[in-house]
């Protein structure tokens, strides 16, 4: 029990360090997210926007966000990879495919990567 403890602690640290940063692939704007996948900074790095349809710049602000989320989701499935049960997948956790009262309930039944005896 101390042992899976010990590792959730260190996974939430690490977790604090996660974020993703992906640019467009025309190189107009850059986004980055944090492990909630709120956006913490949009950088824009020509003026080519302002004469963009807004639809084009919509799409281009979706796509580059989804991206940083993207990184950020395999940043947090190797964090927390190794201290989920074996059967389940981080990424559906993180994206909701999957209720985080599963991987409560496996702490309570004791089958964490550590809790094994």
């Amino acid at each position: 029990m101390d042992e899976a403890l010990d590792r959730a602690g260190q996974a939430q640290e690490a977790l604090t360090a996660v974020s993703g940063t992906a640019t467009s692939k025309d190189r107009l704007v850059s986004a980055t997210v944090d492990a909630r996948g709120t956006v913490t900074d949009l950088k824009f790095h020509t003026t080519r926007y302002r004469t963009m349809a807004p639809s084009e710049l919509s799409a281009l602000l979706l796509d580059t966000i989804g991206r940083a989320q993207q990184e950020v989701m395999a940043q947090m499935d190797e964090v927390l990879g190794p201290i989920a049960p074996e059967d389940l997948e981080i990424g559906d956790v993180t994206s909701g495919r999957t209720e985080l009262a599963e991987l409560l309930e496996a702490f309570g039944l004791g089958t964490l990567p550590g809790q094994r005896g």
